[in-house]
């Protein structure tokens, strides 16, 4: 049987819900406003760089914590409208769809990085001392460890 949240726990829930929600509005918009580039893509195009320009496509789903089908119909867009991504297939496997980052993609990616810069800071680590900043993402990370992005979660309903 789920237990039911203290004051503290249900206001501590709906401000982070709040905040995230705020942030993630505002860096969306201006992403799209700016480079006609959502929030999402702007990830695929990160966490491909930051995995050294190519990746599997089912880590990648699971890094962006996307379903598999919602991360092929993601790179399909990144690849047919923006040619940002391309997908390839490897000699090795050729079972596994690789998403490989394009020159294009990285223009994206770096012509994008002032503005998740600009709003990540004037809406968020702005207005909170470096202290706070470092025991907030302690917090979180703790949260994010305890709920695996998996179908095995059970909350006990």
């Amino acid at each position: 049987m789920p237990t039911t949240m203290s004051t503290e726990q249900l206001g501590a829930w709906r401000a982070m819900y709040r905040a995230d929600t705020l942030l993630f509005t505002h860096l969306d918009n201006t992403l799209r406003s700016r480079l006609k580039m959502g929030y999402f893509e702007h990830e695929v195009l990160r966490i491909l760089d930051q995995a050294g320009g190519r990746m599997r496509m089912a880590p990648l789903a699971t890094e962006l914590m996307i379903s598999r089908s919602g991360c092929t119909r993601l790179i399909g867009k990144l690849e047919d409208k923006d040619g940002w991504v391309v997908r390839r297939n490897t000699p090795e496997d050729r079972r596994a769809i690789w998403a490989e980052l394009t020159p294009a993609g990285r223009e994206a990616l770096a012509a994008a990085q002032p503005v998740v810069d600009a709003v990540v800071s004037t809406f968020f680590a702005d207005h909170v001392s470096s202290e706070d900043l470092r025991r907030a993402s302690r917090i979180l990370d703790v949260l994010a460890d305890a709920n695996p992005n998996d179908d095995g979660f059970d909350c006990g309903l």
